[in-house]
């Protein structure tokens, strides 16, 4: 045996045989760039000079991106790229944020629909052309409820604005009416595909290297998503054309129920990209303003906190999403995954996002915790494993989604679903699903509305429900007043006027206790059920709620 050298890199020669040393794979990855982005940090930069360290790394062939510790308001998201490891200093200690925040114009008289609308206060930078939210409530009670609009007139003597918008006014009233203004502009001529520039009715709140949101696509987040090179009066110079058409006034008849969304949003993830390779996020956190006193409007999941589209071989590890206006952390369409002792507190939307065509990705000893839903399934989640995570007291549901249409092949084991505001887990559909619920501990469920939620709702709701296997679990409730009064409901639906069915699963060795009606609603007649000495009723045999 000896030593050569061959292209540069180490082989040993065996009985003449080349073979490549063994730490030739170690030597190219040392190889590859190791960049302190503290280096390039200015603070007077929308991304704090982060970006550069980034694309760095990119063109070097990949490489690590360690970011400092501190917090790092930004004013465009960051990019990842293939092959980029980006490293915080740890969770919550690298913390990014938005540089914008909302505001909250309260109404002080009761406004009606003609537009003028008294406040307690005008923001200096709120002019002629400045866009605006109006909203009748807050929280909105439905996702339309909020109207998009731009200010006419301005009397900041009588502290009175006029208000103007695409589909019609809400009319408010004193002490739940208000105008949400920072992250907002309206459009002065409608934007298409190819365009460099962008018109606006008033460009003020806006700085070159701005990060906008200009649409809604399909799951290509990117797509939606703009850069200004440069600002020149109400005009936006873009750093590249737009890659999506927008109207600036749209049509009625179309639009339907995303009224809200007729705006440009300077909203944005604080990591995200399309179509990357072998790339990672770790050791930081993305820090939200909370949803309590006021978010943004725009709720949509290609603004999640930490966002990527089609994504083969992404690690999330140890990162944070908290207090986000939208879903926490996104992974939409892609495959071999994984998301790891990551967590999704606070935020308004779905803490995790397992989104539309993902594949084989391993969320393990994450923790979802005050969301919307902890964990959400889109459409065509395939093969993904959900371990030892811990989801607890979201305002929804612990798990929803799972099922329809092409949810297959999912384990969901050893998790803690617990306290949430709905169901444990909620199925919604699923023909040969392949789906398996195993050794998790699912109690004390449904807080928001007791009794209503079961630990697992195994619904038919929008087609079959078959083939899950549900074993070994724990499902109980434990309070001196229940809530989650049924542990395992098997429930046939109905969807567009043809019946769905919840039948041929297997419930078996879950132990149950604390269940105030029973421990296991059954539909399906070739269902297995073997749950020793569970309390167990037909569907049809189940209470029904008095009539008031």
């Amino acid at each position: 045996m000896k030593l050569s050298v061959y292209a540069g890199c180490l082989i040993l020669v065996v009985a003449g045989i080349l073979v490549p040393d063994a730490f030739a794979a170690e030597a190219a990855e040392r190889a590859k760039a190791d960049i302190d982005a503290s280096k390039y940090m200015d603070r007077e930069l929308p991304d704090c000079g982060f970006q550069k360290a980034i694309d760095e790394a990119a063109e070097a062939g990949g490489g690590r991106v360690t970011l400092p510790e501190g917090t790092f308001p930004l004013r465009r998201g960051l990019v990842l790229k293939d092959g980029v490891e980006l490293v915080g200093a740890g969770m919550d200690k690298t913390i990014l944020t938005p540089a914008r925040k909302v505001t909250r114009l309260d109404v002080v008289q009761d406004s009606p629909k003609d537009g003028k609308v008294f406040l307690k206060e005008i923001p200096e930078d709120l002019d002629v052309g400045s866009a605006v939210v109006s909203c009748r409530s807050y929280p909105p009670g439905w996702y339309g409820s909020p109207r998009p609009a731009f200010v006419t007139a301005v009397d900041r003597e009588a502290r009175t604005v006029t208000i103007e918008g695409p589909y019609g006014l809400n009319s408010m009233k004193v002490g739940r009416g208000l105008l949400t203004f920072g992250v907002t502009a309206a459009l002065q001529k409608s934007i298409k595909k190819g365009d460099t520039e962008i018109h606006l009715k008033n460009a003020a709140l806006i700085k070159p290297g701005d990060e906008l949101a200009i649409g809604e696509p399909g799951n290509e987040s990117m797509l939606a998503h703009a850069f200004v090179k440069e600002v020149k009066g109400a005009t936006l110079i873009l750093e590249s054309p737009a890659q999506i058409d927008f109207e600036a006034w749209p049509d009625k008849k179309k639009i339907g129920n995303k009224k809200v969304n007729a705006l440009i949003w300077l909203l944005f993830p604080m990591v995200h990209g399309a179509n990357v390779t072998d790339a990672a996020v770790r050791d930081l956190t993305v820090q939200g303003h909370g949803h309590e006193t006021i978010r943004p409007m725009n709720t949509r999941y290609t603004l999640s906190g930490i966002h990527i589209f089609n994504g083969k071989n992404i690690a999330y590890e140890r990162v944070a999403a908290r207090d986000w206006p939208a879903d926490g952390i996104s992974l939409q369409t892609g495959e071999n995954c994984r998301v790891l002792d990551s967590e999704a507190t606070g935020c308004t939307g779905n803490g995790f996002h397992p989104g539309t065509g993902l594949k084989g990705t391993l969320f393990e000893r994450c923790l979802a915790r005050d969301n919307g839903t902890g964990f959400y399934f889109c459409w065509h989640n395939d093969g993904h494993i959900f371990r030892n995570c811990r989801i607890l007291e979201n305002r929804g549901g612990g798990m929803t989604g799972l099922g329809n249409p092409g949810d297959r092949n999912n384990t969901i084991e050893e998790c803690l679903i617990a306290r949430n505001g709905g169901p444990g887990i909620a199925v919604n559909g699923g023909k040969k699903s392949g789906n398996v619920i195993r050794k998790n501990t699912i109690e004390n469920n449904s807080q928001s509305k007791p009794g209503q939620h079961p630990g697992i709702a195994l619904f038919a709701r929008v087609e079959d429900a078959r083939d899950y296997t549900i074993v070994g679990n724990t499902i109980r409730d434990t309070q001196g007043t229940p809530t989650q009064y049924v542990g395992i409901y098997e429930k046939n639906g109905m969807r567009r006027k043809k019946p769905t069915s919840a039948d041929e699963n297997v419930i078996k060795d879950n132990t149950f206790s604390g269940h105030k009606v029973a421990d296991i609603v059954v539909s399906g007649e070739k269902t297995v059920v073997e749950n020793g000495d569970a309390k167990v009723i037909k569907a049809d045999e189940l209470p029904q709620p008095k009539k008031k």
